[in-house]
């Protein structure tokens, strides 16, 4: 373990071996002898400057810091690296998934959903694939709704890809970006169904607007089922092709049907405080204007928060380290700030 000395105290060493050598297996790690293993400490660093210039996280499943949730899911992963806010798994989680090539009924029920969505408090999940899981995170994002998206490819290839709108806008919002893989891993045909189980053992609820037959969605759905979480779907026409299997977990009696989503969420999730409550926080004037933009737009950095609140640096940070002394904001990052209320 000599050449990981200078290592140790920025990353568990097993992180970065693991990303750093291509034929290297989560197996092998377990029973790892590092003595035998040939690699440089030049690339060994070159791994971990990639982690940290991208603020890439890791955790393994016995430390601390591997959250509860992973241990939910269907062959545990070893090591999940992530970006950003790990503490959204605190939250309700809502997996939606459906297949590659949704009609026009999918967009309309999923419009109808966040229209209802946006007044409660929960976490969308999804898998990133274009054109159906990122219409999830598109909306997620429209609404201002936190949202997870697992790859099933590396982070560090995953932020080369040319569609960047929806990686910066999860990015910029501080939500959570998850991944089992080595970091500059490319997928493959097996990795796309094995990041299925990661969304289905997350979701507190899975729901599914549209399922063809032999669609990719249902290997997500039964991942869930599998472990009793509640699968909700849309019925439709019985003679649509992209229902064919919605239809089938219905009658199978896998799956609840939603015919209205007010009543949906009203049963299954807690609401947002409103306006109103928010500003019954008995602050100060000032700090409660900063205090109450902070809850309603999530996490903010300080630039953002000087645009949103429109004070001056100084009056900023004056108040807003009398909110953080009195435990009502914290710095999840540096110079970010979120709601301990």
């Amino acid at each position: 373990m000599t050449r990981f000395y200078i290592l140790l105290t920025i990353m568990n060493p097993e992180i970065l071996l693991f990303s750093s050598d291509e034929d290297i297996t989560y197996w092998e790690l377990k029973n790892l002898d590092s003595s035998k293993l040939n690699i440089s400490l030049d690339e060994l660093q070159k791994t971990q400057e990639i982690f940290e210039k991208n603020n890439i996280k890791a955790c393994i499943m016995w430390e601390t810091d591997f959250h509860t949730k992973f241990h939910n899911i269907n062959y545990t992963p070893y090591i999940m690296h992530y970006l950003w806010d790990l503490s959204l798994l605190d939250k309700q989680i809502l997996g939606i998934v459906w297949p590659r090539q949704p009609s026009q009924y999918s967009f309309r029920v999923l419009q109808n959903m966040f229209d209802v969505a946006q007044n409660y408090d929960f976490v969308t999940i999804s898998g990133m694939a274009e054109w159906v899981d990122q219409l999830c995170h598109s909306f997620s994002v429209k609404y201002k709704i936190p949202t997870i998206a697992v790859l099933w490819w590396g982070i560090h290839h995953f932020l080369k890809w040319p569609n960047r709108y929806i990686i910066d806008t999860i990015v910029q919002n501080w939500w959570l970006i998850l991944s089992e893989y080595k970091i500059n891993f490319i997928p493959t045909k097996y990795s796309f169904p094995q990041r299925n189980r990661i969304v289905a053992g997350l979701s507190d609820l899975l729901f599914l607007p549209e399922a063809w037959e032999k669609s990719w969605s249902l290997i997500t759905a039964e991942f869930a089922y599998q472990q009793n979480k509640p699968i909700f779907v849309t019925p439709n026409d019985i003679f649509s092709q992209t229902s064919i299997w919605i239809h089938q977990l219905i009658s199978d009696k896998k799956a609840n049907i939603v015919v209205n989503f007010s009543q949906f969420f009203a049963e299954n999730f807690k609401k947002l405080s409103s306006a109103e409550d928010t500003q019954k926080v008995d602050l100060p004037e000032i700090e409660n204007k900063i205090f109450s933009t902070i809850k309603t737009k999530w996490a903010l950095d300080l630039s953002n928060l000087i645009n949103e609140t429109n004070l001056d640096p100084d009056t900023l940070m004056t108040h807003l380290t009398m909110l953080e002394i009195n435990n009502y904001v914290f710095q999840e990052s540096p110079g970010v700030y979120n709601c301990l209320m």
